[in-house]
């Protein structure tokens, strides 16, 4: 009998497990009403565009809009996109999101071609409680902010969370692993 219970919570933990995973594969958007539609998301290989979605084989495809579609999650790549306003501009586009919480990080790369030969830069942009974006890192020559400024925003940023802002600080390394681990501990400590 109790190796027949064992067998059937066995079972029953496989299955429910099974079922969250295949919960966990699937494309989503959500629209800027709110609405999350659970779809397959296409993305060009060359993107010129941010790509389209179905809901089916058979349903059309709706193209991806950053003024209708508030996010998206692509499975296959574990990757979130969020529609955000770079400070200063107007038209909201989408960024990888990084990190998600109190603050927000993001990631744009484009694809620089120099003599032949193809350069990836990356620039990182932050928002607390808004969708606002600021530029806060990049590997880039130019930005649009000096370094100083970008340091002094970041120390502003975390300044409510005396444990991070201490660290960061003492520390004062403005590397990408450096900011990101800052940020994912400023969203995991209570600020005071």
């Amino acid at each position: 009998m109790k190796s027949l219970l064992k067998k059937a919570a066995i079972c029953i933990a496989a299955t429910l497990f099974a079922l969250g995973v295949k919960a966990q594969s699937q494309d989503y958007v959500i629209t800027t009403k709110g609405d999350s539609i659970p779809c397959t998301i296409k993305i060009p290989l060359i993107s010129c565009g941010d790509g389209n979605y179905k809901t089916s084989s058979s349903a059309p495809a709706i193209k991806i809009k950053p003024e209708e579609v508030k996010e998206y999650y692509i499975s296959k790549k574990n990757t979130l996109y969020r529609s955000v306003t770079k400070e200063g501009k107007t038209k909201p586009e989408f960024l990888l999101v990084l990190e998600t919480g109190k603050i927000s990080l993001y990631e744009e790369a484009t694809e620089v071609y120099v003599n032949n030969t193809v350069t990836t830069v990356t620039k990182w942009y932050v928002s607390k409680g808004s969708d606002i974006v600021r530029p806060l890192k990049t590997d880039d020559v130019f930005m649009s902010k000096s370094k100083k400024q970008r340091k002094g925003e970041f120390t502003t940023l975390i300044s409510d969370n005396q444990e991070v802002y201490t660290q960061y600080t003492a520390e004062n390394k403005f590397s990408f692993k450096r900011i990101r681990n800052l940020v994912q501990q400023y969203n995991t400590t209570k600020s005071i």
